[in-house]
């Protein structure tokens, strides 16, 4: 490896298997409340990778007639307990493999994750990879969340690299653009979002899993 090794990376859907998690418990409630699951899907890709004030709004707007958005999200955050309480909170594949490798290569490495800060470090320390981090940044950091370019620029900053010189990984249609606007390696491997025309336009590649983001990598800084 050669030359400045800047990457940033997303949390939930890249770092964590969260999404998936947190989709099952979107499901359950719709099911539960009787609402259109597939409503509630959309509604919840829709807010993947935003801040909580867009999320605020955009529950309201689906569902705020029949149930505030305060008890509809302390009714999903109690099933996604439910699921990590008997299954831990689950790490997607390589990571271990893949944070290790770039920490012992000389990476610079950043976590962005539009969740608030507090829990990204909650989570990070929960599963072991706090480590692997010189930079830790929420959503709570920035006034302007995913897809403005504010936290991926705050992380650079912070990791005195320029924006040019960082690859982000990230899973989300707002990751990436936010990813994009800032100047930055768009890498994208999806998760539950599958790659659209956009995507493959604003992504510099679209990868399968966090294996093949080391192997490129290795590739761009060789």
């Amino acid at each position: 490896m050669m030359g400045v090794k800047a990457v940033i990376f997303d949390m939930d859907g890249v770092i964590l298997d969260t999404e998936r998690v947190y989709n099952g418990a979107w499901d359950r409630f719709a099911v539960e409340y009787g609402f259109d699951r597939e409503m509630i899907r959309r509604m919840v890709l829709d807010c993947t990778g935003t801040k909580e004030e867009y999320t605020i709004r955009r529950v309201t707007e689906t569902i705020g007639d029949v149930i505030s958005f305060e008890d509809s999200i302390a009714i999903v955050r109690k099933y996604f307990a439910e699921d990590v309480s008997e299954n831990g909170l689950p790490k997607k594949a390589y990571v271990d493999e893949v944070l290790s490798a770039l920490k012992n290569g000389g990476a610079i490495v950043g976590l962005a994750s539009s969740t608030k800060e507090k829990i990204v470090r909650r989570e990070m320390d929960e599963v072991g990879l706090t480590e692997y981090f010189d930079v830790i940044l929420g959503g709570d950091n920035v006034k302007n969340g995913k897809p403005a370019p504010d936290i991926f620029l705050t992380c650079a900053e912070l990791m005195k690299c320029e924006p040019k010189e960082c690859f982000v990984i990230e899973d989300s249609y707002n990751g990436i653009r936010a990813a994009h606007n800032a100047g930055m390696h768009a890498v994208m491997v999806p998760d539950q979002m599958p790659p659209n025309e956009e995507m493959e336009a604003l992504a510099e590649v679209i990868l399968g899993d966090l294996k093949q983001v080391l192997s490129y990598l290795e590739s761009a800084w060789n």
